[in-house]
């Protein structure tokens, strides 16, 4: 089987749990390679923390 992805900057990517954890550091990874994000979380104040720092990188 032979699969093949659009490379991250190609993709929009939703990602829950974003503000801790695996969500976290998937959030920065994946707006390092210039993916689009979705981001959701429960804590409302350390979502709006993890956006500011994406979009302050350019993401």
């Amino acid at each position: 089987m032979n699969n093949s992805f659009k490379p991250l900057r190609n993709q929009v990517i939703v990602i829950t749990g974003a503000s801790s954890g695996i969500g976290l550091v998937t959030a920065r990874m994946a707006a390092k390679q210039g993916g689009k994000l979705v981001l959701a979380a429960r804590n409302e104040d350390a979502l709006r923390q993890i956006v500011n720092e994406i979009r302050s990188k350019g993401g």
